[in-house]
C-alpha cells in the first residue's frame, strides 16, 4: 500500500496534519479490486515514478485501506487514483 500526497522532512512533533473524522466512524479497508493485466505494466510504471519523485511513500500499516483505480488520460497513459470514497464519507466538511 501506498500514501499518495507530497512528502516532506518535517518534523512530526512539530506539524502533523490530521483529517477530522465524524464521531463513531471506524477506519474502512476496501477489499481488493482485480486490474487488467495488460495495464498493469503501465501502472507499475507510473507508480515507480511516484516513488522515485517521493510523491508517494511505502507505508507498512494503515487504518484505512483504497483501491489503486487506474484512468486513463486523453493521451492514452494512465493515471494511477485511489478511491477515496469511504474516507471522504466519514470526513468533516
Amino acid at each position: 500500500m501506498f500514501f499518495l500526497g507530497p512528502v516532506n522532512t518535517f518534523d512530526t512533533n512539530v506539524i502533523q496534519h490530521k483529517i477530522p473524522l465524524k464521531n463513531g466512524m471506524k477506519p474502512y479497508k476496501q477489499k481488493l479490486r482485480q486490474i487488467n493485466p495488460l495495464l498493469l505494466p503501465s501502472i507499475e510504471k507510473e507508480v515507480r515514478k511516484l516513488l522515485q519523485a517521493k510523491i508517494t511513500i511505502p507505508l507498512r500499516y494503515s487504518e484505512w485501506v483504497a483501491n489503486l483505480v487506474p484512468v486513463r488520460k486523453k493521451n492514452g497513459e494512465i493515471r494511477p487514483c485511489l478511491d477515496c470514497r469511504n474516507l471522504n464519507r466519514a470526513s468533516l466538511k
